[in-house]
C-alpha cells in the first residue's frame, strides 16, 4: 500500500526533458533512473532497480555532466510506476535532507531554470465544474 503525504509544502516542478539520476543507497544499493519532479523537499524518480522503504539515498542528478548535483534524501514512499516506461519500473519518493544553505540555494535556482516548468493541471471535464 502506499501512502502520500495529504499536503504539499513545496510546489513540484517537472523537466521539460529526460533527466538521468544515479541513487546510491544503504548496503551497496545502487542503481539509475529518471527524474520525473523535483521540488526544494524532495523528488520523484522512476528506476528499475530496488530500493527499501526508508533507505538513506544520495541522488546524483546529471544536470552537467561535469559537476552532477548530488542531494541527500530518505525514501519515503515507494510505488509500482504509473509512467510509460518498462512495467518493471518502480517510481520512489525522496525526500531530501538538505543541511548546506548553499546546496539549498543551488536546488532553487536549478528550479527557476527554464529547465523545470509547473506539472500540467488537468483540464476539468465540462460534467465537472
Amino acid at each position: 500500500m502506499t501512502t502520500y503525504l495529504p499536503e504539499r509544502v513545496w510546489p513540484r516542478f517537472v523537466p521539460k526533458g529526460s533527466i538521468a539520476v544515479s541513487i546510491f543507497g544503504g548496503e551497496g544499493e545502487h542503481g539509475f533512473g529518471v527524474l520525473s519532479d523535483l521540488s526544494q523537499g524532495g523528488a520523484r524518480v522512476v528506476a528499475d532497480d530496488q530500493f527499501t522503504l526508508g533507505c538513506k539515498v544520495l541522488l546524483r542528478i546529471g544536470f552537467d555532466p561535469d559537476a552532477p548535483f548530488s542531494l541527500p534524501g530518505e525514501i519515503v514512499w515507494v510505488q509500482e510506476s504509473q509512467d510509460p516506461a518498462p512495467s518493471n519500473s518502480t517510481a520512489y519518493g525522496v525526500k531530501f535532507r538538505l543541511e548546506d544553505p548553499e546546496q539549498a540555494a543551488r536546488l532553487v535556482a536549478i528550479l527557476e531554470s527554464p529547465d523545470f516548468e509547473p506539472p500540467a493541471v488537468p483540464a476539468l471535464r465540462a460534467d465537472r465544474r
